[in-house]
């Protein structure tokens, strides 16, 4: 089921310009300075960073493959980690602090 996370994944980001850790993330440093860096924060961070370049241009999404770790997904089972994350997500763009939602993702 991963290749087709991954692939449901890619959309995603294509359609919405924000990307998420497993998938990789480039900037420039100038961009980077301008956003601030990588928000201290333990969970969403890469959500967070990818709102505030949207803001600065639209992202540019490549075809090539970075490989990351599927073991999450394979411990925790593909559907309970999908259902995790979008709730993990709805959850911070409410407003929920980041700390509770490190909580529940480990």
């Amino acid at each position: 089921m991963l290749p087709v996370v991954a692939t449901l994944m890619n959309w995603r980001s294509r359609l919405s310009g924000i990307a998420t850790g497993d998938q990789a993330l480039f900037m420039t440093r100038g961009l980077f300075d301008k956003t601030g860096g990588f928000p201290e924060q333990p969970l969403m961070e890469d959500i967070e960073i990818s709102k505030r370049l949207k803001k600065l241009c639209r992202p540019v999404c490549l075809r090539e493959k970075v490989i990351t770790s599927g073991r999450r997904w394979d411990a925790r089972g593909s559907w309970p980690t999908i259902i995790l994350m979008w709730q993990l997500r709805w959850a911070y763009w409410r407003g929920v602090p980041v700390q509770k939602l490190a909580e529940r993702y480990r």
